[in-house]
């Protein structure tokens, strides 16, 4: 949905219609279109999951299904006509920037047919998005059953009277329990810790609603702006305790507390098996309204003892229980550090970008990276969000880019490419800002890279990214001149010129 983005505000801002997005799917939507398990939803309102530019009035609900935001990203790019710029089913295997030329030469190759080749650019945007390799742990593989990842759902298997296991219970987890449980024979949920859980308290979008949000467009931008605000107030949550951040904690502290006892009053043993041991936002906090009902049923077990042993179709814990199962389906998150394998990406004098951040990514506010002329990240290292949607993020860095390249455009320039110190200064001060959150904790480790850093995170709201990242900055860039004048400007290789009278 990050390339969507950015392919409708080039034509949007720029005017640029000579532009190429290789998708790898055979859809528009990104984790939307590849999530499609029961219960998959939006997990914050559903008006600023949607681009700010490209608003939809008609959502049923405050927080609605993976359907609609799949059929209103559908939508939105037969709006702006962006089907017809898309090579569907495409995968990049490699981008190698080309000295004599300035252009980054892409290998494509067709999943469907095997088909490959070469294509050159000026310019490349990356928006491969961060929630698309499954994180598959290699204990798995022991099981001989069928199995499957969250984001991968075998919509060909029939769950009906089936035992089956879920692994993992955070947010898509805790989606898909409450909608399987009503049809298997047994279900068996396996979460080492619980999560922080808040009620949902979702809201049906009536006529009425409908009618105020597309003929009242003062009624809307309010509404919205509400939620994107507040939700973004809740990064206060994801500081370490301080006097600024005290009061939001012991709200949420208070709400899951409550939750949890309202729903089991009568089971203490219960609700400490709900309770987390790890201080508040070292995770995400979750919304769900029907998790905790559904552990209530007969069918259901919670197992929080480690999984020691996967013999066939038998899981085994550590104290000692073991569950045949028919099906296991691992909600274990995504692998977003495969993004970009050694090899991958070869920058200026030839280096391999992946491989010179020697497993600590160098980057210049998640969107620049040095070694990388005319290359812009979206949701790159140190600009993901766990307090707001991924979607407000990437149009901030949609902005940048956008900016960057009207920048070189009206000054004339061939290639622009994040100096190294900039970049150093920006790591040196993510890390003093990230040291105050919980995201250096040893509750999420792999968001720390070997020398503890973290460079999964941004440190802040993303109205504060938005400040950040407001102007270009040329000054922090090597930037060289183009030979002549542009006739006319263009994102792929195809670029005419003439020389000044």
């Amino acid at each position: 949905m990050s390339g969507l983005c950015a392919g409708i505000q080039l034509q949007r801002e720029l005017q640029l219609t000579t532009y190429t997005i290789f998708e790898l799917e055979s859809d528009v939507g990104g984790t939307w279109l590849s999530n499609t398990y029961p219960g998959c939803q939006s997990d914050a309102p559903v008006h600023i999951y949607s681009y700010s530019f490209a608003p939809n009035y008609e959502f049923s609900k405050k927080f609605v299904p993976q359907s609609e935001i799949q059929a209103y990203l559908r939508a939105t790019a037969k709006t702006y006509n962006i089907y017809d710029k898309i090579q569907f089913q495409t995968r990049i295997s490699s981008m190698r920037w080309h000295e004599g030329r300035n252009k980054w030469i892409l290998h494509w190759i067709k999943s469907t047919t095997g088909e490959e080749g070469y294509h050159d650019f000026d310019v490349v945007i990356h928006a491969a998005g961060v929630l698309r390799l499954p994180n598959i742990p290699k204990e798995f593989d022991a099981f001989e059953g069928k199995k499957w990842h969250s984001a991968r759902w075998d919509h060909s298997i029939d769950l009906t009277g089936k035992r089956v296991g879920v692994v993992g219970t955070c947010a898509s987890g805790i989606q898909i329990v409450p909608a399987i449980a009503d049809k298997v024979q047994s279900l068996e949920v396996y979460g080492r810790s619980a999560s922080y859980i808040t009620p949902q308290l979702n809201v049906t979008y009536n006529k009425a609603w409908r009618f105020l949000f597309q003929y009242a467009p003062l009624f809307y931008t309010i509404y919205r702006a509400f939620w994107y605000y507040y939700i973004d107030s809740t990064i206060l949550l994801y500081h370490k305790l301080a006097w600024f951040s005290v009061f939001h904690r012991a709200i949420v502290y208070f709400v899951t507390w409550f939750h949890r006892f309202r729903q089991f009053p009568l089971d203490p043993e219960m609700r400490r098996k709900l309770t987390p041991n790890y201080e508040l936002a070292s995770r995400r906090v979750v919304l769900s309204d029907d998790f905790y009902p559904v552990l209530k049923r007969p069918n259901v077990s919670l197992h929080q003892d480690e999984i020691v042993s996967i013999k066939g179709n038998t899981i085994e814990t550590s104290d000692g229980s073991t569950c045949e199962l028919d099906v296991l389906i691992l909600a274990t998150g995504f692998d977003w550090i495969s993004n970009f394998p050694e090899g991958y990406w070869i920058g200026r004098s030839d280096i391999d970008i992946t491989k010179s951040w020697g497993g600590s990514p160098v980057t210049y506010y998640g969107t620049c990276v040095p070694h990388a002329p005319n290359f812009f990240l979206i949701w790159g290292p140190n600009s993901g969000v766990a307090h707001h949607t991924l979607t407000s993020i990437a149009e901030i860095q949609v902005m940048y880019t956008i900016r960057s390249l009207s920048y070189m455009m009206e000054q004339n320039i061939a290639t622009m490419e994040v100096k190294q110190e900039a970049a150093q200064e920006f790591l040196k001060y993510a890390d003093q800002r990230l040291e105050r959150t919980m995201y250096t904790t040893k509750v999420l480790p792999k968001f720390t890279d070997g020398m503890g850093k973290c460079r999964g995170f941004w440190w802040g709201g993303v109205t504060e990214f938005w400040w950040c990242m407001r102007k270009v900055h040329p000054e922090r860039f090597h930037v060289s001149k183009r030979d002549g004048v542009l006739k006319k400007p263009y994102l792929n290789g195809s670029v005419e010129r003439f020389k000044e009278d």
